[in-house]
């Protein structure tokens, strides 16, 4: 097996490089990984992933929106919503609530592990024979 290392460039609407980096996964500390775990606790709720996949499909939406949208009470919506903006993955504008940069990044990797996940059973099926 391999590491991955991937570049990470931020870069402004006019396409300027702000900033670019090599992410190496050989420095990653225990303290990064318990980060990671806490994250997807956060959005293995139901409702909180819920509301991550909802506001992925727009630019911005009010609390009201989202309620109507999702049907789950107004309680669970803004408590799922204070703990997505605890751990910057939703953030608050004066348009409304939308996907924080961590949160795009984690539909985009969540999208791309279940492609992985759908091709892996793809292959599970097939059956493999010697002579």
């Amino acid at each position: 097996m391999y590491t991955r290392i991937r570049k990470f460039r931020i870069t402004t609407r006019d396409g300027k490089t702000v900033l670019e980096e090599t992410i190496d996964t050989k420095t990653i500390s225990m303290g990064d990984l318990d980060s990671l775990i806490e994250l997807f606790r956060i959005i293995s709720s139901e409702s909180r992933y819920r509301i991550m996949r909802f506001l992925s499909e727009r630019e911005a939406s009010s609390f009201k929106e989202i309620c109507e949208a999702l049907g789950y009470s107004q309680k669970t919506i803004a408590q799922s919503l204070d703990d997505l903006v605890r751990i910057h993955a939703v953030r608050r504008s004066p348009e409304g609530y939308m996907l924080s940069t961590v949160g795009k990044l984690l539909i985009s990797q969540l999208k791309e592990l279940a492609a992985i996940l759908r091709k892996i059973r793809e292959f599970e099926d097939l059956v493999m024979e010697f002579e």
